[in-house]
């Protein structure tokens, strides 16, 4: 049976997208009900992201593995901003790695004080950049109805400062019951958070995934120790358009359904 991971953090911050979301690992039914994965259509194409805890990276070695796009910690809640967020942001910029920023949201800390951080830290945004993403992994102690109402009020504020929808990153079971699966979320394109070797598997409102982050051990080159690992759906081509659009496109995807 997999076993959501909404875990506590280490200290007081994560230490990497995805730490409270990777218990979902096994390929089992959950209550009995079976898996609805979701397929990529075609070719996918990798990209990472990366917090303080990577330490100083080398963009050049990534860029020459072949990884096109980076999410990049601005901030963890309102409080704890990441002290590699300015030299990531721009040594992504400078080899030409595709960038987008995210931010781990506290739902019991100050909305406004994390999204002001959020667009105070990339400003309006810049075609050739990825949206901004919120983090969605903590419930701060809170009902889901409450978390929702907050994440909703996150959404709204950076959309209406930076002019597109932000990426929801999340994992199904979090999304599911601590979040309480809103339908208002559908226009945004998802993040999702899933360690198998089988096509991830998403939470409602969503038909699709834009992004997958499917491990949090990888290695890659100019980075020590293990990274957080993704695919886009879609080839380099796509994945530039996505990034170039206002706000973000759909792209095809296809289901795929395993119990």
């Amino acid at each position: 049976i997999a076993v959501s991971g909404c875990g506590a953090d280490l200290d007081d911050e994560d230490n990497g997208a995805g730490d409270n979301l990777s218990g979902e690992h096994d390929d089992a039914e959950v209550e009995g009900t079976p898996r609805a994965r979701v397929c990529a259509d075609g070719a996918t194409t990798k990209g990472i992201d990366v917090s303080k805890w990577q330490g100083t990276i080398d963009w050049g070695k990534v860029k020459t593995a072949g990884y096109a796009y980076a999410f990049i910690r601005v901030s963890d809640g309102a409080n704890t901003k990441d002290a590699k967020f300015d030299a990531n942001w721009a040594g992504t910029k400078s080899v030409g790695i595709i960038r987008g920023a995210y931010q781990f949201f506290r739902p019991s800390q100050s909305v406004t004080a994390q999204a002001n951080l959020m667009i105070d830290k990339i400003g309006t945004y810049t075609p050739g950049d990825l949206p901004p993403v919120i983090d969605v992994e903590d419930d701060g102690g809170l009902s889901p109805s409450t978390v929702a109402s907050r994440v909703r009020q996150w959404v709204d504020q950076v959309k209406a400062a930076v002019g597109v929808e932000p990426i929801v990153y999340t994992g199904k079971y979090f999304w599911r019951d601590e979040v309480g699966s809103p339908a208002s979320f559908a226009p945004n394109p998802l993040w999702i958070a899933q360690y198998t070797s089988l096509c991830p598997d998403i939470p409602a409102p969503w038909a699709k995934w834009t992004f997958w982050q499917y491990t949090d051990a990888g290695s890659v080159p100019g980075i020590a120790g293990p990274v957080d690992t993704n695919r886009f759906n879609g080839t380099l081509a796509q994945l530039q358009a996505f990034a170039q659009s206002a706000p973000p496109r759909a792209l095809p995807f296809s289901w795929q359904r395993n119990a």
